[in-house]
């Protein structure tokens, strides 16, 4: 007499979506042990960020959108599909670079989209299809997007400057700052309009699911929830700007601009939701019931799940043994050497520091040559740990809207040490032209990204991560002078710099 293998008992009657519900929960609990630091630090930044505060809200509401979908979910059963694994390990191995190299915007994406493909291994295609949109809509949970801000802002600024000048006013622009007749105005962060791109997107693609039911309305509503805030920032920047203007700035020169901004925006979405209201599609008759399937031994959907438990967990177990130990480095940057024609000054505060943190030593110089002073800033960074990367949203060359440096032009320039980043800023001291770039080992890039996967390269070859931030700063009123000046200094000093970064290492390494 042969064995029977067991089978769950999901009586269609009486089950209702209990096995779909310990299945889902079950993968959850073991994701959130798995990724609980990644977890800690999404929850982190919900908290401080007005603009991610959103995260607190998404998985309540997928929770409820599933429960929702009870009637069509009772009496079945989750059915492992194996081949969706060939998308879980890949996801797995991006949250594991994101770990190790410190990018935190690749670590929390990957940690949701490696629960959502998890979900779906488990519960089996029929299934995900049904609850495609609710397992989905868990990716608002990962707080990326900051990466726009610079690029929204210049668009807002650029926006305004022109309806402004299009309305008869006349406006002086330099970059993110412009100046009227009556006062100056600047784009900052706040006025991105980043907070409300992302709550459009995300509220508007779920009014877009609970009312409609063709995948393209669905779609175009989607879209169009991405595109409007933006046209309605600009439109939020102008108003405020104009009505500062005609009010004298007794009016929206203030905290209260914001307020004008929320109302006005919220008016834009409830008039968004009005019109997409018309094409509201009817709800279906009764509950979409899935087909059933065959039963499978309960033998094979537990090994589902212990395959799918071991991804998870793999991830993790393999970071936590090969990443590198937060411990304190003692390090000291060299003095860089001046080759002739350049001497070196006596130390001198120089009145403007870049505002870069984490770093594991820091120097500034002062040097002179035939055409005058160059300011050479660095900062030195080795086993890029969080609170210590060089490629921190935290680095930037001014520390935001309360600094009072800003920067008015930036560009890309070829140099004697190859392309680096330009940038004028205006401040107390008068006008500086700052040219920097990363150097890492004998390169110099100024690209993000490929400075990370530089650093990420390294650190999985072994080669380390030892990196530094160089800023060249020139106090001139010409930028063709002061170009003259700090190229001059660079094609003077390539191997200097290089070698005194390649000692630094060296001492870091022991």
């Amino acid at each position: 007499m042969s064995a029977v293998p067991r089978r769950f008992d999901l009586d269609a009657g009486r089950g209702g979506m209990w096995p779909v519900a310990v299945t889902m929960l079950a993968v959850c609990l073991v994701w959130a042990a798995a990724y609980a630091g990644t977890i800690g630090d999404m929850v982190a930044i919900w908290s401080r960020s007005d603009t991610f505060a959103h995260g607190f809200v998404v998985l309540p509401i997928s929770i409820y959108l599933i429960w929702l979908q009870r009637a069509s979910l009772a009496g079945h059963r989750p059915q492992p599909a194996a081949t969706v694994l060939l998308l879980l390990v890949p996801a797995v191995g991006a949250w594991l670079i994101g770990s190790l190299t410190s990018v935190a915007a690749l670590e929390h994406l990957a940690a949701v989209t490696v629960l959502v493909l998890a979900l779906w291994c488990v519960l089996g295609h029929a299934l995900f299809r049904e609850l495609a949109f609710p397992l989905c809509f868990l990716m608002f949970m990962a707080p990326v997007g900051e990466f726009m801000v610079p690029v929204l802002m210049h668009y807002t600024a650029e926006f305004t400057v022109a309806a402004v000048r299009a309305s008869g006013v006349p406006v002086y622009q330099e970059g993110l700052q412009f100046v009227l007749p009556n006062g100056r105005w600047s784009v900052v962060e706040a006025c991105s309009g980043i907070r409300y791109l992302i709550a459009s997107f995300m509220v508007g693609t779920l009014y877009a699911y609970l009312n409609y039911q063709s995948l393209r309305k669905r779609l175009w509503f989607a879209l169009v929830a991405l595109l409007i805030p933006i046209v309605a920032n600009w439109m939020r920047a102008y108003f405020i700007v104009m009505l500062g203007y005609l009010s004298d700035n007794a009016l929206a020169a203030g905290v209260d601009h914001l307020i004008y901004g929320w109302v006005f925006f919220g008016v834009v979405i409830l008039a968004m939701f009005w019109v997409g209201n018309r094409w509201r599609d009817p709800e279906p008759d009764g509950a979409m019931v899935l087909p059933v399937t065959a039963m499978w031994p309960a033998r094979r959907a537990i090994g589902g799940m212990l395959v799918v438990a071991v991804v998870l967990v793999g991830g993790p177990m393999l970071a936590g043994a090969v990443a590198p130990a937060a411990r304190q480095v003692a390090v000291s940057l060299p003095a860089l050497a001046a080759e002739a024609p350049w001497q070196r000054l006596e130390a001198e505060a120089i009145e403007f520091r870049p505002a870069f943190a984490g770093f594991r030593a820091e120097r500034t110089d002062r040097f002179a040559g035939p055409a005058g002073e160059v300011g050479v800033y660095q900062a030195f960074y080795a086993e890029q740990v969080a609170g210590h990367e060089m490629l921190s949203s935290d680095n930037q060359i001014v520390s935001g809207e309360k600094s009072p440096w800003h920067v008015v032009a930036s560009a890309q320039e070829d140099s004697p040490l190859g392309v680096v980043r330009y940038e004028r800023l205006n401040g107390p001291g008068g006008p500086i032209h700052v040219w920097r770039w990363y150097q890492i080992g004998d390169e110099v890039l100024t690209n993000r990204i490929l400075a990370k996967l530089q650093l990420s390269w390294g650190r999985l070859t072994g080669a380390g991560d030892s990196s530094a931030h160089i800023v060249l700063m020139v106090f001139d009123d010409t930028v063709e002078s002061a170009r003259d000046r700090a190229f001059a200094f660079m094609a003077a000093h390539r191997s200097a710099l290089a070698a005194q970064i390649a000692a630094a290492s060296a001492e870091a390494g022991r």
